[in-house]
């Protein structure tokens, strides 16, 4: 869920040493992207499909380099990726278009917060990563803070 993808790219940015926004907007993106086209638009049948797909990390990270840059790419590529292991619990189609997947309907917004609101185990998993990567985060402003680096 979102904020098991947040606490994800927040620990990516503290061990990796990669930069904050675009670890945050990589590990978010699948979800952007795929949700949006199946439950906003209607336009696929499951909320992980392009965006959970090895060509999607490479055609976006490859974006991302030309319009931004090595440094924002790396930050994005691992992002994404720790997005896809994250979500790893259910289905990632790791090689669609070039394998077969059955996408089943995705379910709609409201029941997928109802069955995260039911999931107490992954509440606890997900709210203690999120501490723990905002208890990096802040140490990691505060270092940089008293040395001047910005």
């Amino acid at each position: 869920m979102l904020v098991g993808h947040i606490a994800v790219a927040l620990l990516q940015h503290h061990y990796l040493k990669v930069d904050l926004a675009p670890v945050v907007a990589g590990g978010l993106f699948p979800d952007v992207l795929d949700k949006t086209m199946c439950q906003v638009l209607h336009l696929t049948p499951s909320g992980r499909m392009w965006g959970h797909t090895l060509l999607g990390l490479a055609l976006s990270s490859l974006a991302v380099r030309f319009a931004s840059g090595r440094r924002a790419a790396i930050g994005w590529f691992a992002g994404y990726i720790g997005h896809l292991v994250a979500d790893t619990g259910g289905q990632v189609p790791w090689l669609f278009p070039f394998a077969s997947y059955e996408f089943k309907p995705s379910p709609g917004f409201r029941e997928i917060l109802k069955r995260f609101a039911d999931d107490r185990r992954e509440i606890l998993i997900e709210t203690g990563l999120l501490v723990w990567g905002l208890l990096w985060a802040r140490h990691s402003a505060q270092a940089n803070a008293s040395t001047g680096n910005r």
